[in-house]
């Protein structure tokens, strides 16, 4: 990966400021198929990029031998004014590939200090919501349904830890969001579905459809529920100072 990156590094003439595990292997979803889903944050070597006509590149794909996906430190740093949850999960990821003089612990800060909560509580909702909305769909139960229903119960319950929380430390999307809980019937269903995925199997239609129903009322709990969070809109600050200091200026 160390190589790689490297490589990356330089034929794109950029800096690799932070890079991260972002799909099922973070999660702990992953299956014998499941391939690594790298995303990182860039700025351009050359200063000369960023004051020509022609407008730097913002972003980088590429799907061999990784799914990678990165953003230039102007569009990643425009996001985070936005709290966007993709870098908000990024900060949290539990496998760091790349971090360039502790640039995860100043995104975490700035995560927790000045993310709306209420941004990415509308976001899991909405992700939550149209995700189940596909799951149930009145078709045969497939992989797809199951890696749809996965996504649906994991944003469910982050948006209840979001709920809950008075801060926005994301340690709990990786470490502690899915502990097992007995008492807590969704957490199990999430167990349960993770587990048929990690061995390449599908569970049970018929339990299927009873986590689509609880999942129905629980969209209904949250939403309710939301109508009396604080409805901040988050301003981050010290953004163009970084942003100064990361390119010497």
């Amino acid at each position: 990966m160390e190589k790689w990156l490297s490589d990356a590094e330089e034929k794109y003439n950029i800096d690799i400021l932070f890079a991260c595990e972002a799909g099922s292997r973070a999660w702990g979803t992953d299956d014998a198929e499941s391939d690594y889903d790298i995303r990182f944050i860039f700025k351009h070597k050359d200063l000369k990029a960023y004051l020509a006509l022609e407008r730097a590149k913002e972003v980088i794909d590429a799907n061999t031998p990784y799914d990678l996906h990165g953003w230039d430190i102007f569009k990643a740093f425009d996001l985070m004014q936005k709290s966007n949850p993709s870098i908000f999960e990024w900060a949290y990821s539990p496998f760091i590939y790349k971090d360039k003089d502790g640039f995860s612990n100043r995104l975490r800060s700035i995560a927790e200090k000045e993310f709306s909560r209420f941004k990415l509580f509308q976001h899991y909702t909405q992700l939550f919501s149209r995700n189940l909305g596909e799951a149930v769909k009145k078709e045969e139960f497939t992989i797809k349904k199951q890696k749809l229903l996965i996504h649906a119960v994991r944003a469910c319950l982050i948006s209840r830890q979001l709920l809950q929380q008075n801060n926005l430390n994301g340690d709990f999307l990786y470490t502690g969001l899915f502990c097992l809980k007995e008492e807590d019937e969704i957490t199990l269903f999430y167990q349960s579905l993770a587990n048929a995925k990690k061995r390449g199997g599908l569970i049970q239609e018929h339990l299927a459809n009873q986590i689509a129903e609880t999942l129905e009322s629980e969209k209904e709990v949250l939403y309710i529920a939301g109508e009396s969070m604080p409805k901040e809109k988050g301003k981050v600050s010290g953004l163009n100072e970084w942003l100064w200091e990361l390119l010497k200026v």
